[in-house]
């Protein structure tokens, strides 16, 4: 599945094309026809003409001469001989920095493992070496490439005090020294000052375009006009900025100060038009969004995970522990077992990942500490049942992703003010997960792709925990 956007979204929302430099080390029959390397990438990765080395003086050179955009070194050379150039003279490999990309032989699908001694001498050195087994894994890097240029100079914003343990004042900076994203953190009134500019032509028009993708429930027409005001004016501020998603602080600011102009319908318009978005101005969700929107062109979601093992816990929060059947889930499996919910419903699920393709616009749901009032624009909806999924997590520090095979179950129905919607899950190991979790925030996504994601750590330089 793919996530929906609309129009022509700009290019610094988009993965950019991995740049590929083919570098032949002697005449003959190369290991990798360009041609068809060129075809089979397409749309993922641009390759650039060929280079033929013509002596260790002309590799150097070529090597310290390579641009800045030039994500990967692809060597490329005859069969079976592996007394090559960078063999003979890696030390240029090294002071570049760049990596190598050992292509697969694309006639039999298979990696040239003609380069194993090399990929090891180089990554010896410290160079980092990619010998790719096949060609779904070599697209697969390649995307991962273009994500790290992408996030190499991004910039995220957050509005809100910093109060929860995503504080983007002290630990923000654990992402921009990892990932490459800055943070600019902005009051509420950055936005909220700006809602009156709109004329009610302009909100009218938009929502005329955009409403087909939802169902309009019992939101009060003055808080859905409040809702389209805001997103057009963090939309203002995201193109201002060039940032490629944001969150707002909730329940740490917004909403514990009286406020109901929650962000809901913003995050759906906005992921829309190209954005990221995450509830409770929770940067690190974004940058899990990043690994499934960015690097998977894939739909995601995030909300709270509660493992229904945590009886008391789960009673306390909600007034009920919302424990799944007995007669249909033994005990013995609940410890698997894990309960998405955020502000009464699911979470901001895209209209692309539920059953029917729509979501309702509710009034905001709020919590069991915080009574709902009628007031507000939330959004409610159903994620598939019976679907496989992974779920991610980046840590706080910025150099650790986690990933974890889920199915979804179902979606439940609680007879709940505060709490009317609920996704239960079915993680691989959800105690593995919980005995590295990075918080209660996770990222879900349909599919499997813990293999791909492990691709992408290792691209991005992080460390990879598989649950």
């Amino acid at each position: 599945m793919e996530r929906f956007t609309r129009g022509n979204v700009p290019d610094h929302l988009k993965r950019p094309l991995a740049t590929l430099q083919p570098i032949l080390a002697r005449p003959g029959k190369p290991t990798v026809d360009i041609a068809r390397l060129e075809q089979e990438v397409a749309g993922v990765a641009h390759v650039l003409p060929m280079i033929e080395i013509k002596s260790p003086e002309h590799w150097i050179e070529t090597v310290r001469s390579l641009g800045a955009d030039v994500d990967a070194i692809i060597p490329v050379s005859v069969p079976a001989y592996p007394t090559e150039v960078w063999n003979s003279h890696p030390e240029v490999l090294v002071e570049r920095g760049l990596p190598v990309v050992f292509w697969p032989l694309m006639e039999y699908d298979e990696p040239d493992f003609w380069r194993w001694s090399a990929r090891d001498m180089l990554r010896a050195l410290g160079v980092t070496v990619h010998l790719v087994p096949s060609i779904r894994d070599g697209k697969t890097l390649l995307r991962a490439l273009g994500t790290q240029r992408f996030l190499k100079n991004s910039r995220l914003v957050v509005f809100g005090e910093q109060n929860f343990p995503w504080n983007a004042r002290s630990a923000g900076h654990l992402v921009k020294e990892g990932l490459g994203t800055s943070i600019d953190i902005l009051p509420l009134s950055a936005f909220r000052d700006r809602r009156d500019a709109f004329s009610a032509d302009l909100v009218e028009k938009v929502w005329a375009e955009r409403s087909a993708r939802f169902v309009r429930g019992n939101v009060r027409p003055e808080h859905l006009d409040t809702a389209l005001r805001t997103y057009l004016a963090i939309r203002q501020i995201l193109e201002e900025r060039k940032a490629f998603g944001f969150g707002v602080n909730c329940y740490g600011d917004l909403i514990i100060k009286g406020g109901r102009d929650v962000p809901c319908l913003a995050q759906a318009l906005l992921r829309e038009d190209g954005y990221i978005a995450s509830c409770d101005g929770d940067f690190i969700a974004m940058e899990s969004m990043v690994a499934a929107s960015i690097f998977l062109d894939a739909p995601c979601m995030m909300s709270n995970m509660y493992p229904v093992t945590y009886v008391g816990a789960l009673r306390d929060h909600f007034g009920d522990p919302l424990s799944p059947d007995l007669a249909r889930f033994p005990r013995e499996r609940w410890k698997n077992l894990a309960r998405l919910a955020h502000c009464a419903f699911v979470g901001i699920v895209p209209a692309e990942m539920t059953p029917t393709g729509k979501v309702a616009l509710r009034d905001f749901g709020g919590t069991y500490e915080i009574p709902r009032d009628g007031r507000g624009c939330g959004i409610d909806s159903d994620l598939r049942g019976n679907e496989r999924a992974t779920a991610i997590e980046m840590k706080f520090d910025g150099k650790t992703m986690i990933a974890a095979g889920v199915n979804i179950v179902e979606t439940s129905r609680h007879n709940l003010s505060h709490c009317e919607t609920t996704a239960l899950l079915e993680f691989d190991d959800l105690p593995k997960l919980v005995a590295n979790i990075s918080r209660e925030h996770v990222v879900v996504l349909y599919g499997d792709y813990v293999h791909e994601l492990e691709i992408l750590a290792g691209v991005l330089g992080v460390d990879f925990i598989c649950c």
